[in-house]
């Protein structure tokens, strides 16, 4: 770290479980490293949906939890429950969801781990918060992409601050107008600063309510069935490799941009394949390597055999314009693909097997060959799925 950068940052992390617990990447290394200089850590609670699928369901999981963040607590990072799903289904506006909230929030009290902050896609959490733990900032997530001020204006009456949408973080005029709007009514804003997802990705909304009911993608089924998601289809085309650049992440080095104007400054954490050094480059605000080992999610083997390398992006990537408007309704002008031209590194050899998968039998570089004019694959000798 740098001698220097001697104050707590305004980055938050999120919790995770590893398979053991003393794993070099846990957690509870991950908080070990850092805590010290990070603003909070996020995290779901047993029974609590949230925008991931995985679960904490295992005995000893509570246990682990609290152990690291008592440990978070301890070092003064601030404690914010997630229950930030797209869908509730059936457990939306009823007494019952009060009812859980309420007995989780009592638990953590006796914990010694009361949160200061929840994350939340419901009007109706907001307002168990706001009625139950007025004392608690109620904050909303990511996944309500908010994209103006007038968004910001009609949850004012229940939420104190906002994580601004991913899709116009990147936009310096939008992202100014909000912060202000913000500064000027009391609110706070915060930004993801990591994540690999598609900027205006027309099946977010889809993917995130599979999550929020516990689905996970099952490769071999996607494949089979000639189904895939926008990122994993674009990324597996050479021609479409540019579109990386005009997602919504922001570089470790370009966060000192936004950051006078944020609350707090998002890392995705939970299910990133490297945490520890994504909680350091950012950290530190500086990053010598593969851009894409950052991202979550981590979409490294697309590019193989190349790597993007962070060094490599000129001075005026954020304020030039390129990384942020220009993105929203692309003409394909070519700047995109002459950055990556600049920013393509070679890497390794092709066809080498790498972090636990082939090249083909993760991100599906190459779509399986459709069987019928459905786009589907046959199903028990049918066409396509059956009505």
């Amino acid at each position: 770290m740098n001698p220097d950068q001697n104050k707590r940052t305004k980055f938050a992390v999120g919790h995770f479980l590893t398979e053991k617990p003393d794993d070099p990447a846990s957690f509870a290394e991950l908080a070990r490293r850092f805590a010290p200089r990070l603003r909070e850590v996020y995290f779901p609670w047993p029974g609590l949906s949230n925008a991931r699928a995985k679960v904490y369901d295992k005995p000893d999981d509570e246990e682990r939890i609290v152990a690291d963040l008592k440990y978070c607590r301890e070092h003064g990072m601030k404690l914010d429950i997630l229950a930030n799903a797209t869908c509730y289904g059936e457990k939306s506006f009823t007494k019952d969801q009060r009812l859980q909230i309420v007995e989780i929030i009592k638990h953590l009290d006796k914990l010694g781990l009361y949160p200061e902050i929840v994350t939340t896609t419901s009007p109706y959490i907001a307002k168990v918060f706001k009625v139950n733990f007025p004392d608690i900032e109620i904050r909303a997530s990511v996944n309500m992409r908010l994209r103006n001020t007038l968004a910001l204006e009609y949850l004012a009456p229940l939420y104190d601050s906002y994580y601004i949408c991913r899709d116009v973080q990147r936009d310096l005029p939008t992202f100014h107008t909000m912060a202000a709007w913000c500064k000027d009514h009391g609110k706070k804003l915060c930004l993801l600063a990591n994540s690999g997802c598609v900027r205006n990705c027309p099946w977010q909304v889809f993917h995130e309510t599979l999550l929020s009911h516990g689905f996970t993608f099952t490769f071999p089924e996607m494949e089979s069935q000639n189904i895939d998601l926008v990122c994993n289809r674009m990324f597996s085309q050479k021609k479409m490799l540019s579109d990386f650049l005009r997602c919504s992440w922001i570089r470790p080095e370009d966060i000192h941009v936004f950051e006078p104007e944020l609350e707090t400054i998002k890392l995705s954490t939970r299910e990133a394949k490297y945490p520890l050094e994504i909680a350091e480059a950012y950290v530190n605000g500086s990053y010598d390597g593969n851009l894409l080992r950052l991202m979550d999610p981590y979409h490294g083997l697309g590019f193989r055999p190349n790597r993007v390398d962070n060094k490599s992006f000129p001075a005026d990537w954020v304020t030039s314009g390129i990384a942020g408007k220009c993105a929203e309704n692309c003409t394909h002008c070519g700047k995109c693909e002459q950055i990556l031209e600049q920013v393509t590194k070679y890497d390794i050899k092709p066809n080498a097997r790498l972090d636990g998968f082939s090249l083909t039998n993760r991100y599906s570089l190459l779509a399986p060959e459709t069987k019928d004019n459905s786009g589907l694959n046959p199903i028990q000798g049918g066409k396509g799925i059956p009505s």
